[in-house]
């Protein structure tokens, strides 16, 4: 498919996203879409699969001039969107081969008629192409983790006449090794001589995949180049319009004490025997695969799974953590990779977001808010942490994802926290907010808070570590600092161990 923005403009009332956005994908052609959240990445999105109409330009495919009129249009036309929150498509008490399969069932005489045998048969073979042949298709895919549902919902787009595919953030939810599985999937798609929209905020993964890069900066095209020509440097100025000299602004605070210190920690079979001494100003990084046990550690150390065997100190006193109100009393926060489910009220204000953690410190004697309070000390941590939104009182749902995750940085500074547990903290922000988020880092780390930092972009762990571990099957099998602190290294023992 050749596919062909001309003049594409889009407005929602007064506010102009798309301006006039020009640029095409060729057949069998991979371009990468980057830009800051709010460049209008997803507007442009939802014309091309018409989930949206432009109000003026056209979308020609082909060399034809077409009205997508809706998503199914652009679906019988070879179109199909991976979005980044893809779990929204998938029925999770359906089966993998159902889910794959639920819109290319046979309609005979207004009767559904389903071949399970060969439902299951090609649900299979589609896995197989991803390198996830051990998937079991008979199962609800509710039962599998968010990366098996990712290659699910990715199979299910395969499995169609695929002509076009865009992928919102596909990796977001991937390791290292889950990752390179999708790549060969692109490239093999690529091979085949389909087109690929594939909008990403890592650098490394455009480089790696992309023919061609394509940067919009408010609502216009800032960048269009092929990748063997363009630079990192390039990329990141036409996204914020000027030259960011130092991706990852990292910053050496550690001090002598220990503020976290973990022995013979473990929850069932999902980790066992992690040893960990985190000191005041450091951040330690946690390296692994998905599966490994990392995020369950994370978790267990703020009270949301069972921590079942070993001890935990803060600040040399030992501290039990059977539930959150005791990590929050014990000076431990928490950001969790999924700022929507767990981290964040999208239709309550920013302010009550903020608070929310704090709020008891802003109750009177009769158990109500003194608003004053409240509002003064949420103005001052949105100051500090330039959480930029229309008014303290505005949704959280309508600030960009950027001012959402800085806004979640601001529900656990305002608790004054000695530990700090980050999971994916820039997962699925654009380079603009995780340079802010970087510098809120440094900030903790300079006022001696020990930071333990769980990554899947690689190049963040290893340049915003001091010191880093590696988690392989639910144990620690590496400590890694100075020059042994590097990529490679971190992937060989996650993956296989080394020498």
């Amino acid at each position: 498919m050749r596919l062909r923005l001309q003049d594409v403009t889009k407005s929602f009332g007064e506010n102009r996203v798309l301006r006039g956005i020009t640029f095409e994908v060729g057949p069998g052609e991979v371009v990468a879409l980057a830009g800051e959240n709010g460049a209008g990445k997803s507007t442009l999105t939802r014309v091309v699969s018409g989930a949206g109409q432009p109000d003026s330009g056209q979308v020609v495919i082909d060399g034809e001039p077409v009205t997508l009129k809706n998503p199914q249009a652009a679906m019988a036309r070879g179109i199909e969107v991976i979005y980044q929150e893809f779990r929204q498509n998938l029925f999770p008490h359906l089966t993998v081969a159902e889910n794959i399969h639920v819109l290319d069932r046979e309609r005979r005489f207004g009767r559904v008629l389903v071949s399970r045998r060969r439902m299951a048969r090609e649900a299979r073979s589609a896995l197989a192409e991803l390198g996830m042949a051990d998937i079991d298709v008979s199962r609800p895919v509710g039962t599998f983790g968010i990366a098996e549902q990712q290659m699910v919902e990715i199979a299910k787009a395969t499995s169609h006449d695929l002509r076009l595919l865009i992928l919102d953030e596909p990796t977001a939810a991937l390791d290292e090794r889950e990752s390179e599985q999708l790549f060969r999937q692109v490239r093999r798609l690529r091979e085949q001589g389909v087109s690929v929209l594939y909008i990403s905020h890592r650098l490394d993964e455009i480089f790696e995949l992309a023919d061609r890069v394509v940067v919009l900066r408010d609502g216009l095209v800032a960048l269009d180049s092929p990748t063997v020509r363009t630079g990192p440097a390039q990329v990141v100025a036409a996204m914020v319009g000027k030259t960011v000299d130092d991706f990852y602004p990292k910053e050496r605070n550690t001090r002598d004490e220990i503020v976290l210190r973990v022995r013979g920690a473990g929850s069932g079979a999902t980790f066992q025997g992690v040893d960990l001494d985190v000191r005041a100003g450091e951040v330690l990084g946690v390296g692994g695969v998905v599966g490994c046990g990392r995020n369950s550690l994370l978790r267990a150390l703020f009270g949301l799974e069972p921590l079942t065997t070993g001890t935990v100190e803060v600040d040399g006193a030992p501290v039990s953590l059977r539930r959150i109100q005791d990590a929050i009393a014990c000076r431990i926060a928490y950001i969790t990779p999924d700022r929507q489910a767990e981290g964040l009220c999208p239709d309550m204000s920013v302010e009550a977001n903020i608070s929310l953690a704090t709020l008891r410190r802003h109750t009177g004697p009769v158990d109500l808010v003194r608003r004053g309070r409240e509002r003064a000390a949420c103005d001052e941590a949105m100051s500090t942490l330039r959480v930029r939104a229309p008014s303290p009182e505005a949704a959280m749902a309508s600030l960009s994802g950027g001012n959402q995750q800085k806004a979640l940085f601001a529900k656990w500074v305002l608790t004054g926290p000695r530990v700090l547990l980050m999971d994916e903290p820039t997962r699925g922000v654009d380079v603009g907010a995780k340079t802010e988020i970087y510098r809120i880092i440094n900030q903790l780390t300079a006022d001696g808070v020990a930071v333990v930092l769980v990554s899947s972009d690689l190049p963040e762990l290893v340049a915003m570590s001091d010191r880093a571990v590696v988690m392989r099957q639910g144990r620690l099998v590496a400590e890694l600092a100075g020059d042994r602190l590097n990529e490679q290294t971190v992937l060989e023992h996650a993956l296989v161990g080394a020498a």
